[in-house]
């Protein structure tokens, strides 16, 4: 029963206020054009939302995530992982982690994400690597803002088409959501259902 809970997720999910619309991006859309994507996970009493945004250096994506319900002084992992979320939610049919340049293939064993020289050590996906472990403060918290990362919406370091999914410490999948992309100005995801 707890596993069916834990595989129930709800996809990205936007609010959208006043005169802003937001669309999703199509096959047409050119990714220079699309300004957010959006990854929100929900399972039990666990919420995380992922936002995507081009960094203001024009070098590759900034990543903000908030997550919520976290036991505390648990290093959770979080990656973008290789296949979509199916639409019966479960977390296992979304594959290993993205690595379009097989960095964990040719390292094997001895595979460290060096955050310094991501694009050359990390895999893709490998977001705990590079901006480290998802761990909760005393109110079950977790908080990240990263200015800049080699992620992009196009290109060899593409996103769009893939899923997050977080780890519990066992390695075990806490939760997951599609990245989906849109094209208009960014607004705050929904944190409840």
């Amino acid at each position: 029963m707890l596993k069916n809970i834990l595989s129930l997720i709800i996809a990205a999910t936007v609010v959208v206020s006043g005169t802003s619309n937001l669309t999703p991006a199509t096959s047409d859309t050119n990714p220079s054009d699309i300004v957010l994507a959006n990854a929100n996970l929900v399972s039990g009493e666990f919420n995380a939302a992922f936002e995507f945004t081009p960094a203001e250096s024009k070098n590759g994506l900034q990543l903000a995530v908030t997550a919520s319900g976290l036991d505390m002084e648990t290093a959770y992992s979080y990656h973008i992982h290789a296949k979509l979320v199916p639409a019966d939610g479960n977390c296992t049919e979304t594959g290993g982690h993205l690595d379009p340049f097989k960095i964990k293939e040719t390292a094997g064993t001895a595979y460290k994400c060096d955050k310094d020289n991501a694009q050359t050590t990390c895999e893709l996906g490998d977001l705990a690597g590079m901006f480290g472990s998802m761990t909760a403060d005393a109110d079950g918290k977790f908080t990240l803002n990263a200015p800049e990362s080699i992620l992009t919406f196009g290109g060899d370091n593409n996103i769009l088409g893939y899923s997050v999914v977080i780890h519990r410490p066992d390695s075990t999948r806490l939760a997951c959501a599609n990245i989906d992309s849109f094209t208009a100005a960014p607004v705050n995801p929904v944190k409840k259902c």
